[in-house]
């Protein structure tokens, strides 16, 4: 068990946590646009089109209608699709396996140095 001491001391690191480490606060599909956006804890959004995920680009409107913000942000979570994505993994780049990101890169005409292909899949 912890003490007063102890508790305090991570209730600080859990304040500074918060404020200096980007966690969703809040996230919406717009189904008219296809896009997600996600805002963050410090004070901006982000927004990607779901054609840019490879666990979303084949998900329905319908899937895609519900979305959870994982108690500490750090997961944005489709449960209808029963999947989604992380926070890290969005801010990253990460929106699919290496193979997928070579062949959408590809099939948009962007160059992505190998080295910034993602290693696993981590996905937004």
């Amino acid at each position: 068990m912890i003490n007063d001491k102890e508790w305090e001391e991570a209730q600080e690191r859990g304040r500074i946590h918060s404020l200096t480490v980007p966690c969703a606060v809040a996230a919406r599909y717009d189904a008219a646009t296809g896009m997600i956006t996600v805002d963050l804890n410090l004070g901006f959004s982000v927004s990607f089109h779901k054609s840019r995920s490879q666990t979303l680009c084949k998900a329905t409107d319908e899937q895609l209608s519900e979305i959870e913000v994982d108690s500490p942000g750090w997961s944005i979570m489709f449960p209808k699709l029963e999947d989604g994505f992380s926070v890290e993994g969005m801010l990253a780049g990460r929106f699919g396996t290496r193979r997928w990101e070579r062949e959408w890169a590809d099939a948009h005409g962007i160059e992505i140095a190998e080295n910034k292909l993602p290693e696993h899949t981590v996905a937004a």
